[in-house]
């Protein structure tokens, strides 16, 4: 998740814990595993670049 508010990440990931500071850096997103929030780098793709990533890794090509 990236950038949500306090009560959106108590919903969606309350066995995190509270919700860390979010970065100000485009891409930076926080996932949650075993409980415990690490924040990671995320690809920001346009929609057609997602459709042809997805139409690649479905083929096989990836």
């Amino acid at each position: 998740m990236a950038r949500v508010t306090a009560d959106t990440w108590q919903r969606f990931a309350p066995v995190a814990g509270p919700a860390p500071k979010f970065s100000a850096h485009p891409g930076r997103v926080h996932v949650v595993q075993d409980g415990t929030a690490h924040q990671t780098q995320a690809r920001l793709l346009t929609d057609a670049e997602a459709a042809t990533w997805l139409t690649a890794t479905a083929a096989g090509e990836i």
